[in-house]
């Protein structure tokens, strides 16, 4: 192979791990854009839990009202307040401990497709390295 189609080579090769590197940082982004959604969406639903909850707890005081009971005055009324409260807790427990393994998860396939881009850029000066010796012995 002539020199110049071996330089040629040596630049068609920087060219696309270029474009291999570009790649991998975009799926980083895309990563890094799921993980702050996964926020958006486990905040939402800790919300509508509260939400509910906060319906479910008028409800009852609504239907005890109803019944001529005094608020805060029966036990059976308080206990039930307290297994939604309970319910709902819970539930919001789940709800975060779900959205931290879902942004871990993305953090780290963005962390693994930012290393991908170094080890791309890295193969290619060794690849030119090797070129470059090659075109030098002729």
């Amino acid at each position: 192979m002539g020199v110049e189609t071996q330089i040629a080579s040596l630049a068609f090769n920087f060219m696309a791990a270029q474009q291999q590197r570009s790649a991998y940082e975009m799926e980083a982004q895309l990563y890094e854009e799921q993980k702050d959604m996964e926020a958006i969406k486990t905040s939402q639903q800790i919300s509508q839990v509260n939400r509910k909850l906060r319906m479910q707890l008028a409800s009852l005081d609504s239907s005890m009202s109803a019944q001529g009971i005094a608020l805060g005055t029966s036990a059976s009324t308080t206990a039930l307040e307290n297994d939604e409260i309970k319910l709902a807790s819970n539930d919001i427990s789940s709800i975060k401990l779900m959205g931290l393994s879902n942004r871990r998860k993305y953090g780290l396939s963005a962390a693994s497709s930012r290393a991908k881009a170094q080890s791309v850029t890295l193969g290619s000066f060794a690849k030119a390295a090797a070129q470059g010796y090659e075109i030098s012995q002729g």
